[in-house]
C-alpha cells in the first residue's frame, strides 16, 4: 500500500495507526484524528483509509495466515463491501479521491482489480467520470485575490480556537422533482456540468423549474435549524428585504437577544449587503442597529466556508428519493439535514487554518477542501 506521493506504508504503521485509535475510542478520550495521522506520518486522506479498512480485509493480504478461512470456489472479483468502501472513500474525502484515476483509486483501497474493472462495477452504482467543466478555472485575477485574503486571515486567526466562535451560514436550493442518482467525479468549485445533466422532465414542464429554498448556519458545537424562506427571484436570489425579514430578523436577532457571542460569516452576495449596490441598504443598517459582528467570506470560494462540506450529506440523501412535491422535498431535506453530526461540523470549523494555509501554499488555486 502506498500513497499518493508513492511512499510505501509498512503493516506495522498500519497496525499503530488502527490500533491507537481503536484504544482512544474504547477509553472514550477525546483525540484529533489529523494529529494522530501526522504523528505517523500519514495524510488525512491515507489516515482514514487504513482506519476504515475492517480485520478480515486488512488480513486478506496474507494469504498464508491460518487464521484466514479458506474459500472454494472463484470468489466475486468485487463484494458489496468493497464497493460500499469506495462509496464511504469517495464522498468522505472530495475532490482529493474524485480526482483518482479508477486505478488510482483501486490501489489507494487495496483491491486486487483493475482500473477498468473497478470503473464498470462503480458504474452500477452510477459513479461515472467526466471531463472536469470550464466553470472549476480560478483565474489569476482571483487566484491572488484568494491568496491575500488567506493571507490576512491566517495572519489574524491562525489558531483553530478563533474560527470557533464563527457561525458559518448559506443558502441552498432543493430542486421539485428526482435529483437524480448520478454522482460526478468533478474538481472543486465546479456547480454544473452540461454533459452530465439529467433531463428527466419536460423543460416546458413548470415543475422542471421549482425550487425550495433554504438557510442554516453551523459552527464549533453549533447547528441551526433549515430554515426555509420564499422569493420571488426565479433564480432563488436572496433579495436585501426577504434577507432581513425573513432570515436576520426571525432568526438571527434571538440569538443575540438571548446574548451568543459569534461571529456571523456570508458570502458576499448583495443580498447579504455586500457587494455593490444602488438600493438603499437595509441589511447593513439592521446589521449595525442589532450590532451584529460579521464578515464576508472570500469570493466564489466554497472552499473557505465549512458549511459548503454539510449540504453534502442532505443532498446525497435526498438523491436516493425522489420527491414531486414541495411538502416531499423540504420532509426530505429535514431529515437529511439531521443527518449532518455535530462531531463532522465541529472537524470542518476547526480545518480552517489548514483550509487558508492551501490556499496559500496552493497559489490561490482552488483546494480539496
Amino acid at each position: 500500500m502506498s500513497d499518493l506521493t508513492g511512499h510505501a506504508f509498512d503493516t506495522p504503521r498500519k497496525a499503530r495507526i488502527k490500533g491507537a485509535a481503536d484504544f482512544m475510542n474504547h477509553k472514550g478520550l477525546p483525540y484529533f484524528h489529523t494529529e494522530l495521522f501526522r504523528f505517523n506520518g500519514v495524510s488525512k486522506t491515507r489516515g482514514w483509509a487504513i482506519l476504515s479498512q475492517d480485520n478480515e480485509l486488512f488480513d486478506r493480504q496474507h494469504h498464508n495466515n491460518e487464521g484466514v478461512s479458506k474459500q472454494r470456489g472463484r470468489p466475486s472479483v468485487l463484494s458489496p463491501k468493497d464497493l460500499e468502501r469506495c462509496d464511504h472513500f469517495l464522498q468522505d474525502f472530495g475532490w482529493s479521491a474524485r480526482s483518482l484515476t479508477w486505478a488510482q483509486l483501486a490501489e489507494e483501497l487495496d483491491l486486487d482489480v483493475s482500473g477498468q474493472t473497478l470503473r464498470i462495477h462503480m458504474g452500477s452504482m452510477h459513479y461515472h467520470k467526466c471531463i472536469a467543466y470550464s466553470k472549476g478555472w480560478v483565474s489569476r485575477n482571483l487566484a491572488s485575490k484568494r491568496k491575500d485574503w488567506a493571507k490576512v486571515m491566517l495572519e489574524r486567526y491562525p489558531e483553530c480556537s478563533q474560527w470557533r466562535r464563527v457561525r458559518f451560514s448559506d443558502e441552498v436550493h432543493w430542486s421539485v422533482g428526482p435529483e437524480g442518482k448520478v454522482r460526478i467525479i468533478r474538481k472543486p468549485g465546479e456547480r454544473y456540468c452540461a454533459d452530465c445533466i439529467q433531463h428527466t422532465l419536460n423543460r416546458d414542464d413548470e415543475k422542471a423549474n421549482q425550487r425550495q429554498h433554504s438557510w442554516a448556519a453551523v459552527g464549533y458545537d453549533f447547528k441551526s435549524d433549515l430554515n426555509f424562506h420564499t422569493t420571488k427571484s426565479c433564480n432563488g436570489k436572496m433579495s436585501l428585504q426577504v434577507y432581513r425579514d425573513q432570515i436576520l430578523e426571525p432568526i438571527v436577532k434571538p440569538w443575540l437577544q438571548r446574548g451568543d457571542d459569534f461571529v456571523l460569516e456570508e458570502d458576499n452576495d448583495s443580498g447579504h449587503g455586500g457587494g455593490a449596490t444602488k438600493k438603499r441598504n437595509i441589511v447593513k443598517i439592521w446589521k449595525e442597529q442589532n450590532k451584529l459582528e460579521h464578515y464576508f467570506n472570500c469570493a466564489q470560494s466554497p472552499d473557505l466556508a465549512p458549511i459548503e462540506n454539510c449540504w453534502r450529506p442532505p443532498k446525497q440523501f435526498m438523491s436516493r428519493f425522489p420527491h414531486w412535491d414541495e411538502f416531499e422535498t423540504r420532509e426530505l431535506a429535514l431529515e437529511g439535514w439531521q443527518k449532518v453530526s455535530q462531531h463532522f461540523i465541529n472537524e470542518q470549523v476547526d480545518s480552517m487554518p489548514r483550509r487558508l494555509q492551501d490556499v496559500v501554499d496552493l497559489d490561490g488555486q482552488m483546494t480539496r477542501w
